[in-house]
């Protein structure tokens, strides 16, 4: 592969990175909006459908068979599956399965979760139940923007978008690994550091003693059009880069050049 198309893939795949991690950025700021926009306890259902359903419980009961429920319809059935303790603010807890008749009319409903045998004045747990007639009623009125515009949540396409986040930088290091080995070849590398320093430009590339490189070397500079940008003087040599200062104003991305 020559150069240039070295060059080229490895400005695609920058690129392309960035514009998967941008999206990445966006779908968890879509999720966190949604979220925080979201009403506490609601529940969105299709007719017939089954979710899974977790709430806190306002008072001590002894089992499973201590709770029970109320709704606006008997079309609405709530399985208590079992107590436990909240992940992270700890508390009581249930967990059960909230079902959805395959007759029951689009609309809101409210659904009250309590003790069988209260002993405490307060309020049951109410979870809105929202039931929409079918997937695309329940995609539009989605508060996530990747949910109602894709039909996705937005923390799996920040989750599906981090692999290929991954592999593009991952070929960006690759490609630059790769001309980083064509530029060698013809004594030139790429400047990937500089420091202006007592008014003078430090700068660093990937050229060293295993090039022919040594302290003192007179090293010419061209900026990313190819034209001549002026020289620097090498004061700093390991085994595969050096260090050069010089007088011109200098960004990272131009070439040194042997010679």
């Amino acid at each position: 592969m020559e150069q240039t198309q070295v060059a080229r893939w490895r400005t695609l795949a920058g690129k392309a990175g960035a514009l998967f991690a941008f999206l990445a950025f966006l779908s968890v700021v879509d999720a966190l909006v949604a979220q925080f926009r979201e009403p506490a306890h609601l529940v969105r259902l299709l007719p017939g459908e089954t979710v899974d359903l977790n709430g806190a419980l306002r008072e001590e009961v002894g089992g499973l068979g201590d709770l029970t429920f109320t709704s606006d319809t008997p079309h609405l059935a709530l399985d208590f599956v079992a107590l436990h303790r909240g992940y992270f603010l700890g508390g009581d807890m249930w967990r059960g399965r909230l079902r959805a008749a395959p007759g029951i009319s689009p609309g809101e409903y409210r659904l009250r979760v309590m003790a069988k045998n209260p002993v405490s004045p307060a309020p049951p747990l109410t979870f809105t139940v929202r039931v929409y007639a079918d997937e695309l009623s329940r995609q539009q009125a989605a508060k996530s923007l990747w949910r109602r515009w894709i039909g996705i949540p937005p923390w799996l396409a920040a989750a599906a978008l981090a692999p290929v986040i991954l592999l593009s930088f991952a070929a960006v290091f690759l490609l630059s690994q790769k001309m980083e080995a064509l530029l060698a070849q013809r004594g030139r590398a790429e400047i990937y550091r500089v420091v202006k320093k007592d008014g003078e430009y430090l700068i660093a590339f990937g050229l060293g003693r295993a090039h022919g490189v040594k302290v003192g070397a007179t090293i010419t500079l061209l900026d990313p059009g190819g034209w001549p940008a002026g020289q620097a003087t090498v004061v700093e040599v390991v085994d595969r880069d050096a260090v050069a200062t010089t007088p011109q104003e200098i960004q990272p991305g131009y070439l040194a050049v042997l010679g």
